[in-house]
């Protein structure tokens, strides 16, 4: 009995595992996913008009494109590459170390990890040195979003704060803009503040709230693409994408 229990659980593993594989070599399927594992909020989410032609572009073009710190997003046509093999990479590597060589890559896409690196002025480096000599990077980072991921969660910059760590790691900005705007931040921290003081301290009870307040406040979020284009948006962003390229 016990080992048919043993079996049945590695049985049920191996088909979650192939499941997340599928999912994430079709982004309309994690898309999907994503909107059910953690609500509108997460699951579906405006992507940047740059990045989408960065992507589209290299790709008809035939670019060496690798993605950096891929989670489980599993991007085609792109080198997906993470720190661990949970997620499902093509390549598992360290990103100050990277295994490849110097000018290897047309376009780099990092999107939201820059806040969980110890230390970015080194980690932007090591991006820097495997990009070719016209080469783009294309970055998202946080701006107002509440910390996640924790304990691994390490900084914050405001658009002209991110330049300058760039430019600390050899790098010019050639194009920036708000990634997520001032609804996505009001939509996360009204839904992390409400849960908190909802669940009275009860960790179930918060990721239920959480994720009922995900989908009860995410039509907040169909008002960025207007809010965006205010000028108060630059102090209430939530995220900032960039687009650079090596100092040579």
């Amino acid at each position: 009995m016990r080992l048919g229990r043993v079996s049945w659980v590695k049985n049920l593993e191996r088909f979650r595992s192939r499941a997340r594989q599928i999912a994430r070599t079709r982004s309309w399927l994690y898309a999907i996913v994503r909107t059910l594992k953690y609500g509108p909020f997460f699951g579906v989410r405006r992507r940047s008009p740059l990045r989408r032609e960065l992507l589209k572009h290299g790709t008809r073009e035939g670019w060496r494109m690798l993605n950096l710190g891929s989670g489980g997003c599993r991007l085609r046509g792109v080198v997906n590459l993470d720190v661990t093999p949970v997620t499902g990479p093509q390549v598992v590597g360290d990103g100050y170390a990277l295994p490849f060589r110097d000018e290897t890559f047309d376009v780099i896409f990092c999107e939201y990890v820059i806040e969980h690196v110890p230390d970015p002025e080194s980690f932007l480096r090591a991006a820097g040195r495997t990009l070719k000599a016209d080469g783009r990077l294309y970055l998202e980072a946080p701006f107002l979003q509440p910390g996640h991921d924790l304990p691994g969660d390490y900084t914050r910059w405001t658009r002209n704060g991110f330049v300058r760590e760039m430019e600390r790691a050899g790098l010019s900005v050639v194009r920036s803009g708000i990634h997520l705007g001032p609804a996505f931040t009001l939509v996360w921290i009204a839904k992390d503040f409400l849960a908190a003081v909802a669940s009275l301290g009860i960790d179930r009870l918060h990721r239920i709230f959480r994720y009922a307040l995900a989908w009860a406040l995410s039509p907040l979020m169909l008002l960025d693409p207007w809010l965006i284009r205010l000028p108060q948006a630059e102090a209430l962003a939530s995220g900032y994408f960039f687009l650079a390229v090596r100092d040579d």
